[in-house]
C-alpha cells in the first residue's frame, strides 16, 4: 500500500514533470533505479504472493488453458475455457467462469521514457477475482504493478475484450460491457454498469451504482447514483 502511493506520487506530473527530475543526473538515476527494480523485484518474497497452488473441486478447465498451477489458486466449480492463459499470484473464487482467450494476470501498460529510453516496469502485484464472476472472451486483466491486487468483484461480469488495467478495483454485482477500457488504479463502486466501448481514464473513481453510456469518454470521478 506504501509502495504504491509512492510510484503513484513519483508519477504524477508535479513530480514527474518537473525541471529538476528531467536533469541529466536524474535521469540516470531514474533509468538505473528501474533496470535493477526490474531485475531485483521479482525475485522478492512480496513476489511470491501465491506460495502454492491448488485447485478445488468440480472445476472444467480446457485441456488449451494455460495456467501457472503451481501459483494461482482456484475455488469450486470454475469453468476455464480455450487457450485461457492465468500468470501467477492470482487468486479466483467459486463458481467464476473465464471464456476462451482471456488472460489473467498478464504485465499492465507501465513504461517509463526515459533519457530518450523507453523501460518497463516489472509488475510484482497479483490479480484476485470474487465468487461468482465472469470473464468474457479475449478479456485481459492485468495484475497491479507493486504491493497490491487487482480486484474483481464477486458476481460482477467482464464482457468481451475488456481490458482492466493494473491495480484497478471493482466491487461487486458489476457489469462491463464488450470493448471497454479501464484505466490503471481506478477505483470502481458496486452495481455500476458501464456500458460497450467506453473509455475510463486512470485513477479515477465511480462510486456506487453508477450507470456509464456506450462509448462514454469519462475524464474524471463519478459520484454514486449519477
Amino acid at each position: 500500500m506504501i509502495l504504491q502511493k509512492i510510484f503513484l506520487k513519483l508519477k504524477s506530473s508535479q513530480i514527474a514533470d518537473s525541471r529538476f527530475m528531467h536533469t541529466s543526473v536524474m535521469q540516470h538515476v531514474i533509468i538505473s533505479s528501474l533496470k535493477v527494480f526490474n531485475v531485483v523485484a521479482p525475485k522478492l518474497p512480496i513476489c511470491r504472493r501465491v506460495k502454492k497452488g491448488s485447485l478445488g473441486e468440480g472445476c472444467r478447465i480446457h485441456p488449451t488453458a494455460l495456467i501457472d498451477r503451481d501459483h494461482v489458486i482456484i475455488g469450486n466449480d470454475c469453468t476455464i475455457g480455450e487457450y485461457v492463459v492465468i500468470e501467477r499470484n492470482t487468486l479466483i473464487g467459486d463458481h467464476v467462469t473465464i471464456s476462451a482467450e482471456a488472460v489473467i494476470g498478464s504485465e499492465g501498460f507501465e513504461l517509463r521514457r526515459v533519457a530518450g529510453e523507453i523501460v518497463p516496469v516489472a509488475h510484482i502485484g497479483g490479480v484476485i477475482i470474487g465468487d461468482n464472476a465472469v470473464i468474457g472472451c479475449r478479456a485481459c486483466i492485468d495484475k497491479s504493478v507493486l504491493s497490491e491486487f487487482t480486484e474483481v468483484g464477486a458476481s460482477s461480469v467482464i464482457g468481451d475484450g475488456v481490458e482492466v488495467g493494473h491495480g484497478i478495483k471493482i466491487g461487486k454485482d458489476v457489469e462491463v460491457a464488450e470493448g471497454t477500457m479501464i484505466g490503471g488504479y481506478s477505483h470502481i463502486g458496486d452495481r455500476v454498469r458501464i456500458g460497450k466501448r467506453c473509455s475510463i481514464a486512470d485513477g479515477l473513481t465511480l462510486g456506487d451504482d453508477v450507470t456509464i453510456p456506450d462509448y462514454a469518454v469519462v475524464t474524471r470521478d463519478v459520484k454514486k447514483e449519477s
